[in-house]
């Protein structure tokens, strides 16, 4: 699961790529440009916030709709009950979700290992980073646009989190004391498979899948042109194919391999082996490994 929220909310989500952040990648001069990567923080934060009105506008014609629609009056009142109650929610919190993906790409990248130390260290930097300016941006905003309906600092006191924030910022935590912020929450780590699959990276904080692979494209009966390599017990066919991980084929360019060749299962892990991607990928990263890179504190 992602977020459990509370009845009638939602969360507005947008991810950042982080490998696009690195300068010079799988090079040994490979730097991670964090002040580019503050700027995109702070504005995808404004951008997560305008969803929100956008949302409220559509519910709002929703509402007229509904209003405006023949139908009975009891159908019409539960309609307009769940829907109140939605923009109410939006309203009253404005949750906002910035987040990220292709961090296996970006340790890669970077020329380290996921899971090991290093890469901590190095993933903690990023992600502190990405939480202090998510938070910078929206305390702007609540001075500019007003904070969100409910927001009470002292409400706030015991929470672990805001009290790590403090220790890392103290004065952007005074700010927010007394302005508020935009939203009461602005970060979420989604799975991002779908979306890194278009964006051809890694997904979310995970460890790369694996460098190549195969993938089964379902061959419809009409297909006449399809190769059929694979048939399940329903009677079902499909063609597979090879797909290499796109920045497994930078990697490759980078050190002067031939992407054009055509190479032996033998061949490619020869290669997995002698890149930043050895050892991890999902098959390979150790489970403790896995959850001490995702349980990074901020601050520490």
């Amino acid at each position: 699961g992602d977020v459990p929220l509370s009845p009638y909310d939602g969360c507005r989500m947008l991810a950042l790529n982080l490998y696009s952040y690195v300068r010079n990648p799988f090079r040994r001069d490979a730097q991670f440009d964090y002040e580019l990567f503050k700027s995109h923080v702070f504005k995808a934060q404004r951008i997560a916030d305008d969803i929100v009105d956008l949302e409220l506008e559509r519910v709002d014609n929703i509402l007229s709709g509904i209003m405006s629609a023949p139908g009975d009056e009891e159908t019409k009142r539960t309609e307009l009950e769940l829907w109140r109650k939605i923009r109410q929610k939006a309203a009253m919190g404005r949750r906002t979700g910035v987040g990220a993906t292709a961090e296996g790409d970006m340790l890669a990248a970077m020329g380290l290992t996921y899971g090991t130390p290093e890469a901590i260290y190095f993933s903690e930097q990023v992600h502190k980073t990405l939480a202090v300016e998510a938070y910078r941006s929206s305390v702007m905003m609540a001075q500019e646009r007003g904070a969100f309906e409910i927001y009470n600092a002292e409400l706030e006191s015991g929470n672990p989190f805001i009290n790590r924030l403090k220790d890392t910022d103290a004065s952007l935590y005074a700010d927010m004391a007394m302005f508020g912020r935009r939203n009461i929450a602005c970060l979420t780590i989604a799975p991002m498979d779908t979306t890194s699959l278009m964006t051809q990276t890694s997904s979310g904080v995970d460890p790369l899948f694996a460098p190549a692979c195969k993938r089964r494209r379902k061959v419809e009966s009409g297909d006449r042109d399809a190769r059929v390599d694979y048939v399940d017990e329903e009677g079902n066919s499909f063609e597979e194919f090879t797909v290499i991980h796109p920045k497994f084929l930078t990697w490759m360019s980078v050190n002067g391999y031939s992407t054009e060749k055509c190479y032996t299962q033998a061949e490619v892990e020869s290669l997995v082996a002698e890149s930043p991607y050895n050892k991890a990928t999902a098959q390979e990263v150790d489970c403790w490994e896995k959850v001490r890179m995702e349980d990074v504190p901020l601050g520490e």
